[in-house]
């Protein structure tokens, strides 16, 4: 469910800031380093006890404080989450009033992060893909997480067996690493299915054609880790000696990737920053749009610094955007690029400057 109000204190730039934030679009603006994107940084907190932004979560706390501390209130559920991290302690979590682990607010507070890691979707390494495709279908799907950790627990397993050549029970591991991985497999086809639909459906009301000739030529496609040619107990089968040779598990739902093609010739090299960018926005939206019309899930979209590398053009795109979606929308830009006349064209719409917050 969407924040309403959230509170940050020593976290980054902020000392002590309360903000009431609208179910609808909320925009936030200022000079670089004025606390922007440790606003979005602290929403995507809320929702998973971690940064988009830094690995070392110590490093949000501010210059010369012990912790930071951040608490959020969802006025629709009554629910209130609190966020603190102390230097040199674990991070705490409570959800009304009772401790609870980052798995559980992913849940309560879903959220589409898009930031300068996401901008570079079609040329990131296959890892980064998988990771935002799992992170929707954790949120969408019950049973997706316990499938997840029992096929990389399996395949931890099997990979240390090659690397002490454990070949004499290696058919057992194989079993169970195929079974799960057909399971696994199927969750993100069928998510990845849906997505493609609703980034079908973007396109058609968007109508970027008339700015990024590209979307045109543009395919994309599933890939599963392994060839549709075998099953996946099949080829674990036969690639046993080449697994031992290397002692890893060179094929399978570990290696799955979604590949996008123009012309037939991969998407980075063919696409400047800038399309990627919109490309990657586009691709995420489509992500978030499934969440919502199939699982009815109100996750929380951040994009940060939102127009570095797209011009005017596709500016007006990512605005007719905006105009359809239907859930809370937290974005930021160095300048404040929505005049009344734009803002007023969105039922909700809380602009804000960051460096008047206090």
């Amino acid at each position: 469910m969407p924040l309403t109000n959230i509170s940050i204190k020593h976290l980054r730039c902020f000392d002590n800031i309360n903000i009431s934030l609208s179910p609808g679009i909320n925009f936030f603006y200022g000079a670089n380093g004025s606390g922007k994107t440790s606003m979005l940084e602290a929403v995507f907190i809320f929702s998973s006890g971690k940064s988009f932004k830094s690995s070392n979560l110590q490093s949000l706390i501010k210059y010369e404080k012990e912790n930071f501390y951040l608490k959020g209130f969802d006025n629709k559920k009554g629910y209130i989450v609190e966020v603190e991290k102390h230097k040199n302690k674990p991070i705490s979590i409570t959800l009304n009033n009772k401790k609870t682990v980052t798995s559980k607010l992913i849940k309560q507070f879903p959220c589409t992060p898009i930031h300068n890691n996401t901008f570079s979707f079609a040329s990131a390494p296959p890892d980064f893909r998988r990771k935002l495709l799992d992170r929707s279908i954790f949120i969408a799907e019950e049973e997706f997480s316990s499938t997840w950790f029992s096929y990389y627990r399996t395949l931890k397993q099997r990979n240390a067996k090659l690397k002490n050549n454990g070949i004499s029970d290696i058919y057992a591991w194989n079993k169970k690493l195929a079974d799960d991985g057909i399971i696994l497999n199927d969750f993100r086809k069928k998510f990845f299915d849906k997505t493609k639909t609703e980034f079908t459906g973007l396109l058609r009301l968007l109508e970027p054609t008339t700015v990024f000739d590209f979307f045109n030529l543009i395919s994309i496609k599933f890939f599963q880790g392994w060839s549709t040619n075998d099953s996946f107990l099949e080829t674990l089968e036969v690639n046993k000696e080449k697994d031992l040779k290397r002692k890893t598990t060179t094929e399978g739902p570990h290696k799955s990737d979604i590949n996008f093609l123009i012309n037939d010739l991969d998407a980075r090299q063919v696409l400047s920053r800038g399309e990627q960018k919109f490309f990657s926005i586009l691709w995420s939206c489509a992500q978030h749009e499934v969440l919502k019309k199939h699982y009815q899930i109100e996750a929380t979209l951040i994009i940060d610094d939102i127009k570095s590398e797209l011009d005017e053009r596709v500016f007006q795109l990512f605005i007719e955007l905006l105009k359809h979606n239907k859930n809370q929308v937290i974005f930021s830009c160095i300048e404040d690029c929505f005049s009344s006349k734009i803002s007023n064209e969105f039922n909700q719409f809380k602009k804000f400057h960051v460096e008047q917050l206090g």
